[in-house]
């Protein structure tokens, strides 16, 4: 690793705790190369020296990215950036646009409704809001290198009085893009289960597959990172997308 300089080390200002600040450097000095795959880190000393930050937060830092399969620790050895492909799979939440760009593809969207609707008591459990509570309802066609390879619709939970126009949702194409850039959410992990659904005639004409094609069915909670659920999202991915996601085991059972 090439240890950056104490002058190209300082933490941006910003109002994320310090921890996720330095979460944030190392791992773009991963994805830059700076930090090549399978080399050790810096000892926490030196990591809490060059960014001058407590070694408490070097800890946090440290534990977050391994809880985002960015970092792995060897017992004795130390901890080491995990391999391109494992990182590639790893927990944390990108959006469709920023996962297509990475493919190497090019990310569109039909938006197809986006609208205030009342939660239902399924979502509003999800969500930990009342039954019947405002939410802003989502519903695109997500399109690679301008092929529908996805639906989703979201049901979001957004702080009283904030708005999302379409226009903007055009402009940017992310919805998370826009959380972060105008209401200053910011997606952290998710909860996500997986199955299977066949096509049903709506669905196949959107997507362009016949009637009764398996689909790849995804629901997702989105939490941000204050740990707050705000999405709920349930996408249905046509056969030519491949959607990947890492598991680790968590403990002895």
């Amino acid at each position: 690793m090439r240890s950056p300089t104490t002058e190209n080390a300082a933490m941006p200002k910003t109002a994320q705790p310090l921890y996720q600040q330095l979460a944030d450097t190392l791992k773009q000095l991963m994805e830059s190369g700076s930090i090549g795959a399978q080399e050790p880190m810096p000892a926490e000393r030196e990591l809490a020296i060059t960014y001058q930050v407590s070694r408490d937060t070097v800890r946090k830092a440290i534990r977050l990215l391994e809880q985002q399969g960015l970092l792995y620790s060897d017992h004795g050895r130390g901890t080491f950036a995990a391999p391109a492909a494992v990182r590639q799979m790893s927990r944390f939440l990108d959006s469709f646009t920023d996962d297509t760009i990475k493919r190497g593809g090019v990310p569109g969207q039909t938006i197809l409704a986006m609208e205030s609707v009342a939660a239902n008591m399924a979502i509003a459990s999800l969500l930990h809001i009342e039954p019947d509570e405002p939410l802003l309802r989502i519903k695109r066609v997500r399109l690679m290198n301008g092929k529908p390879v996805g639906l989703q619709e979201s049901f979001l939970r957004l702080p009283e009085g904030a708005q999302l126009e379409r226009q903007e949702l055009e402009r940017t194409g992310s919805l998370y893009r826009l959380l972060i850039d105008k209401l200053g959410i910011k997606p952290s992990e998710s909860l996500e289960s997986v199955g299977a659904v066949a096509a049903e005639a709506g669905d196949a004409a959107l997507l362009e597959v016949a009637v009764g094609t398996p689909l790849l069915l995804c629901e997702r909670v989105m939490l941000s990172d204050r740990r707050e659920p705000v999405e709920y999202c349930e996408m249905k991915y046509a056969p030519p997308y491949r959607y990947k996601t890492r598991i680790s085991k968590g403990g002895v059972n």
